[in-house]
């Protein structure tokens, strides 16, 4: 191929690309716009995960459940809207975080939307994600500064988000405190020093797993909410909500539910199909391209090294979530991702080496080297077909219909028919 073909073809992907990049905008405005057209129930899990409380006593993800309710209380409103404003909110927030750390790095943004474009769902189905990743990016982004300047405010600031991140949505444990654990012990290097600092989050970690819920708190929940929203609906005909009856199973019975939606119908199918995505997000993560405006080219991503060591530790301490504790992969994967990028970035701004542990770091560099060793896997154009084609749904299997296009033409028909 000579040099003209090679540097035609580029700027062709180059427009190309924005092309893609203002679709792929479009369909996040979508997302959000959404939600609000096809307003989920109270049965539904996206609303009653919300509405989880203190009323039955202390339980897991109750506190924001709690601070409706009060609100509630003094002005009575559809808590269904409320639910759906504050979910917007952190949804523009994320987005302008992310957006901001792309930029700075001259990140191809297909890279920061893909993992919510191509599920094409409504921000409802993520529940508080979007609000856990913001805290995310603060906590980080505090206990960072507190690494580089040994600040004690910042520190307290930080461990005050994770212990509160923890209570909202317990999950974010996963994401939050063991890369940071990790970030702390190669500081001090002393077990009982990095116990004695993370001992609140981890407490709160410990209390939300032990009151997890009760049958007899499922029921004082919901009749918490029955007053506030009987004018809403008929009552006599709403059944509990799904995530607030969720409180009331046992463990063994969680585990069966999650691997009966994840593998019970095919699990050959759903293994494979979930290898590939791992495999598919992770390259899409990793080779971001990087712009190049004054020359209207895409080029290499010089940092796809550093940032595969974190995304690889980021999956592997989610692991619960992608089996016993979690099937919705469309939710979980992204946490991963997404998280990563923030670690990435506040590593280079405060100058500090991120530690992943030696055999995930060596194990990400042999990953990267295999890459690396085809030149399929540099070439832009398998890159923009890649994220198009990148099978994405809630639940598995993924298959190949699961991906932007189609999507975005079964919503397209909704609205339209």
């Amino acid at each position: 191929m000579t040099i003209r073909k090679m540097t035609d073809r580029n700027f062709m992907a180059y427009y190309i690309h924005k092309v893609l990049t203002i679709a792929f905008i479009a369909i996040v405005c979508f997302i959000a716009l959404y939600s609000f057209v096809y307003v989920p129930d109270y049965e539904s899990y996206q609303i009653s995960d919300w509405m989880i409380n203190y009323e039955g006593g202390f339980v897991r993800r109750g506190l924001m459940g709690q601070l409706l309710l009060y609100a509630n209380s003094v002005h009575n409103f559809d808590v269904r809207y409320a639910i759906l404003i504050i979910e917007l909110i952190f949804y523009i927030l994320f987005f302008y975080l992310l957006s901001k750390i792309f930029i700075k790095y001259k990140w191809s943004l297909l890279g920061a939307m893909f993992p919510i474009v191509c599920s094409t769902t409504s921000i409802a189905v993520y529940r508080r994600d979007f609000m856990m990743l913001c805290l995310c990016y603060f906590s980080y982004n505090y206990f960072f500064k507190y690494l580089r300047n040994n600040g004690g405010k910042t520190l307290l600031i930080s461990l005050t988000i994770m212990s509160i991140g923890i209570i909202i949505y317990e999950p974010v444990f996963f994401v939050l405190v063991p890369v940071l654990i990790m970030q702390y012990w190669s500081k001090k290097r002393n077990i009982l020093s990095v116990l004695s600092l993370f001992s609140i989050p981890l407490l709160c970690m410990i209390l939300s797993c032990i009151f997890r819920g009760t049958v007899e708190q499922v029921d004082e929940i919901w009749q918490s909410w029955v007053p506030y929203i009987s004018q809403y609906v008929d009552i006599e005909n709403e059944n509990i909500g799904l995530a607030i009856q969720f409180l009331g199973m046992t463990n063994k019975e969680v585990f069966a539910m999650h691997y009966d939606i994840t593998f019970a119908d095919n699990p050959l199918l759903a293994t494979i199909t979930l290898i590939i995505v791992f495999i598919l997000a992770f390259f899409l993560c990793t080779h971001i391209p990087t712009i190049d405006k004054n020359n209207k080219i895409l080029t290499a991503n010089d940092d796809k090294y550093d940032l595969s060591k974190v995304i690889l530790f980021q999956l592997i301490v989610q692991l619960p979530m992608f089996t016993l504790l979690s099937c919705d992969y469309g939710r979980t994967i992204p946490i991963s991702l997404y998280t990563a990028f923030f670690l990435f970035h506040f590593s280079k701004v405060y100058g500090i080496k991120l530690d992943v542990t030696n055999i995930i770091s060596k194990t990400s560099d042999r990953i990267m080297n295999m890459f690396s060793s085809h030149t399929i896997f540099s070439n832009i154009w398998v890159y923009l077909v890649t994220v198009l084609v990148f099978p994405f749904h809630t639940f598995v299997p993924s298959l190949l219909y699961d991906n932007v296009i189609i999507h975005s033409l079964e919503k397209i028909g909704k609205y339209i028919f």
